[in-house]
């Protein structure tokens, strides 16, 4: 396999793990996305919406049913009232950190028949992509 190809691999059974953990939670994945992208002390929608590559209708949609769930609230700025910033509710933050605790046990269980040397391998390459995607995302 390619290096492509296996990225593709590593996506889809990332994905399918996440939309496990989060159906458990009786969210869908991209809920999930969502609210682990949301920083405890809020987040612009323009921010958010650069971070999960989606257009502000999309997010705006998505926003609105995390609402209505009661997972996160909106509020305008102080001084630009045009900015809009999200933040976890209490009930968000209970439903983000249970789900972080599900996929560090999930991420657990991936690295256990590694050893040592290959966990380190594996963190060090896997920040140089994440490096090289962040660039490749700046540049658009």
């Amino acid at each position: 396999m390619n290096i492509p190809e296996l990225l593709t691999d590593l996506s889809l059974h990332f994905n399918a793990l996440i939309r496990n953990a989060a159906s458990s939670m009786r969210l869908t994945a991209s809920q999930a996305f969502h609210l682990v992208s949301i920083p405890y002390d809020g987040i612009s929608m323009t921010s958010l919406s650069d971070r999960l590559g989606l257009d502000a209708s999309t997010l705006t949609r998505n926003v609105q049913k995390l609402e209505k769930l009661g997972l996160v609230k909106r509020t305008r700025g102080t001084y630009d009232r045009r900015i809009q910033k999200i933040f976890l509710t209490s009930s968000g933050i209970s439903t983000v950190k249970s789900l972080e605790e599900k996929l560090a046990g999930i991420n657990q269980l991936l690295v256990d028949n590694m050893t040592l040397d290959a966990q380190e391998k594996v963190l060090e390459i896997l920040e140089q992509l994440v490096w090289s995607m962040d660039c490749l995302r700046e540049e658009k």
